[in-house]
């Protein structure tokens, strides 16, 4: 007997999965302890419904992180891309657990997946992974690297459009330089509640001076303030009880996260779905991290409006908001994927209330900015009758 090559749980006919390359710009080079970013390359995957509908990804891996690079991420679908096309539930658990642009593949197919099954069942993303979704949620400005006079001045404009929350990138120069970049930020906003981000600079004695240093500034939490690889210096760290911290870039995967609540080395969590494998990896780390008293949050990696809007149905999907999320790095993209970007109002982002992610291709940006051609793929038949 012959199974029909697109027939998948549910009745549901994937007809095909394409894909295509893309750089965007950023507006402005970004700097960060672990790189400077001038654009962010990437994938955009769609599954095509046999019934009219389609579902939408992104695979943007960041390879300052050592999440491999867009190349392996396209070596990855293209030896999967028939397997995808018969049964994408199925490619996905396939999929290696770990390796070169591994988790940003994950994170694409898992999240056309929710986009089809959202759009199929009419509900948006967030309502799928949680019935008690929010309905929007607070996000935090990001202000990269600078002179004090620039950082301030970005503070007093992110504060005057709304955020209430800014995040401030440190470890790029020394701590004396941190120490006056943040006391400028603090000086221009002394309302805003303010959070600094590391990216794994410090090794564990240079942390512990830089919080010292830096706590007297009302600071709300600092993300990876220590070495990725050293999870017993960030629990040390986070045990002084200086700032709070959150564990960021040593998250790599559900395990990762494990370790971390384990060893009791942060109060927070960050859950990037580019870097985790999609929304449903995120999710169980939440849980787990719920159990144990510890709480999460949701940020992007600087991803078009695609990523940037699954990242919100994840946030609007956690059960709290300890804090607010990191999802307003669209705004630093001098380009994008879709018609209407994902960019907040007020320091808010509103859940679309529409099936699916709420955001649409835009051919006309994708052609913009695209690095190749559309490539498509039918499903690959085994069996015979």
């Amino acid at each position: 007997m012959t199974t029909s090559p697109a027939q998948r749980p549910g009745d549901r006919r994937i007809a095909a999965v394409r894909w295509r390359t893309f750089s965007l710009p950023m507006r402005h080079r970004f700097e960060a302890a672990h790189s400077t970013l001038t654009s962010r390359e990437g994938l955009v995957l769609e599954l095509l419904g046999g019934g009219g509908e389609s579902g939408i990804g992104e695979a943007s891996p960041f390879p300052a992180l050592g999440d491999g690079t867009l190349a392996d991420t396209l070596a990855l679908l293209e030896a999967r891309a028939g397997a995808i096309a018969l049964d994408p539930e199925a490619a996905l658990a396939a999929l290696p657990a770990s390796g070169p642009g591994v988790m940003a593949l994950r994170c694409a197919l898992d999240t056309a997946l929710l986009d089809l099954d959202a759009k199929e069942r009419g509900v948006p993303v967030a309502t799928l992974l949680s019935g008690a979704a929010w309905v929007a949620v607070d996000v935090n400005a990001v202000i990269g690297g600078g002179t004090p006079d620039e950082v301030a001045t970005y503070a007093r404009e992110a504060s005057a459009s709304g955020y209430t929350v800014l995040k401030l990138k440190v470890g790029v120069g020394s701590i004396a330089d941190d120490v006056a970049r943040v006391r400028a930020v603090r000086e221009a906003c002394p309302d805003a509640a303010l959070r600094l981000d590391a990216n794994g600079a410090w090794d564990e004695a240079t942390a512990r001076e830089g919080l010292a240093a830096l706590a007297p500034f009302r600071i709300e939490l600092i993300e990876q303030p220590v070495r990725v690889a050293d999870l017993d210096g960030l629990a040390r760290v986070r045990s002084d009880e200086v700032i709070r911290v959150a564990a960021d870039e040593m998250l790599n995967s559900v395990e990762d996260a494990q370790r971390v609540i384990d060893a009791h080395a942060a109060d927070l969590l960050v859950l990037k779905p580019m870097r985790l494998g999609g929304a449903h990896a995120c999710l169980e780390i939440a849980r787990r991290a719920a159990e144990a008293g510890i709480g999460c949050f949701a940020t992007t990696t600087f991803d078009s409006s695609i990523g940037t809007a699954l990242a919100l149905h994840l946030a609007a999907a956690l059960p709290e908001a300890p804090v607010a999320h990191g999802l307003s790095t669209a705004e630093h993209l001098a380009s994008d994927l879709v018609a209407a970007p994902v960019t907040p109002v007020a320091g808010r982002l509103v859940v679309p209330g529409v099936p699916g992610l709420g955001v649409e291709l835009d051919e006309a940006a994708l052609e913009a900015v695209a690095t190749g051609p559309w490539i498509a793929k039918l499903p690959e038949v085994h069996g015979h009758d």
